[in-house]
């Protein structure tokens, strides 16, 4: 019997590579006399956990310095692989500027920034990378990546003629020049591509301000604020570029870093979790498959767009293969019609059979135990 597990992370308690030997400890004890093929491929979705998940394709993982999304000094490793018989890099966001490097009363994205992050694209472009892949979930940040921008070279004036070396959310609303060039030459010849796991636009009801800034530690007034300088920063650019990305979706990704580096860097977009399926060769470990294990932290709505879950459930209904997602708690009560479309059979949560505080303490034992019991009632089913 073969069994694919291509778990997304456990944010905050596993990573996907520990979540994926969980789910195999926990297969292997419910057939302990059978031996069954267990294919172990860790998935990420353009977000954190991304370089690790493809870590198998790099040549190497050197470290750059760099600042957090407060500007703390910071060191981070990032990926060299091969493209085109030349050195490209692949670099994670979420290991500079991630949420997780702050703590909970130091979350507000008017007072951080995405510089840090660019710093670390940029001590690639000095190691001759000139093909970068960039993963952008996972930000602390909401500045529409001014701070990535000026940390390339580009350079932003308030009214008073002030520089801006480290824009952040709240300097956005300041800023009234803009001169691109030396951030051009920098980037000349470079092609950029970006992985992402959602398809917001840069403003409105849908936008990086509004969705993802609460979640960054931003009440309604930051919210508003955070608004009102994506909305000015992007008019401002328009009339400077002549161009203006913030209708394409997954513009507003990562406080509008997807934004910054469509607009500024003519950058690619594309579904992170699509890319990284295809780069541990997701679909051929389908081949022969009796069954494909999936997960997550939380399994909500969201989940069925773009995510992990999604993603590996659609691939594995190509090729006719049942797909469960264990995880670590439901969020949203989705109809059994729409999972079936969406290629899943089922959903196990952790908290279905513990507290919330129990599967928070002992994750890979829970979910261990939740993959054994799933697959001795498929085998008695």
């Amino acid at each position: 019997m073969k069994i694919v597990i291509a778990p997304d992370k456990f944010k905050g308690t596993l990573t996907a590579a520990e979540a994926a030997r969980a789910l195999a400890d926990g297969l292997t004890a419910a057939l302990p006399d059978q031996h069954p093929d267990l294919v172990l491929r860790p998935m990420a979705d353009g977000g954190e956990g991304t370089l690790e998940a493809l870590a198998g394709s790099c040549n190497r993982l050197p470290v750059a310095e760099a600042h957090d999304a407060l500007g703390r000094p910071i060191r981070c490793r990032y990926g060299i692989t091969t493209e085109a018989d030349a050195p490209a890099a692949l670099l994670e966001a979420a290991a500079t500027i991630g949420l997780q490097h702050l703590a909970p009363g130091e979350r507000n994205p008017l007072r951080t920034s995405s510089y840090g992050f660019g710093e670390a694209l940029r001590t690639a472009l000095e190691a001759g990378c000139r093909r970068c892949t960039v993963t952008i979930g996972g930000s602390a940040t909401s500045d529409c990546g001014a701070g990535l921008l000026a940390a390339l070279g580009c350079l932003f004036r308030t009214p008073e003629g002030t520089p801006l070396p480290r824009p952040t959310g709240a300097d956005l609303i300041r800023i009234v020049a803009i001169d691109p060039a030396p951030l051009r030459h920098r980037l000349d010849g470079c092609r950029i591509r970006v992985l992402s796991d959602v398809d917001n636009p840069l403003l409105g009801p849908h936008g990086a301000a509004a969705v993802f800034a609460p979640q960054k530690g931003a009440d309604a007034e930051a919210v508003r604020q955070l608004e009102a300088g994506a909305a000015h920063f992007a008019a401002l650019t328009e009339r400077t570029l002549g161009r203006n990305c913030a209708e394409v979706p997954g513009s507003g990704a990562a406080g509008g870093i997807g934004w910054a580096l469509l607009t500024y860097c003519d950058a690619e977009l594309t579904a992170g979790a699509d890319y990284v399926a295809r780069h541990i060769g997701l679909e051929e470990a389908l081949a022969d498959a009796s069954l494909v294990i999936t997960g997550e932290g939380c399994f909500d709505r969201q989940s069925l767009h773009g995510k992990v879950v999604a993603r590996v459930a659609a691939l594995a209904a190509r090729h006719a293969i049942p797909t469960f997602v264990l995880c670590g708690t439901r969020r949203d009560t989705i109809a059994p019609e729409a999972l079936s479309a969406a290629g899943i059979s089922g959903v196990v949560a952790l908290t279905d059979r513990v507290s919330p505080a129990e599967a928070v303490a002992r994750p890979a034992l829970h979910l261990a135990a939740a993959a054994a019991d799933l697959l001795r009632r498929l085998i008695i089913r």
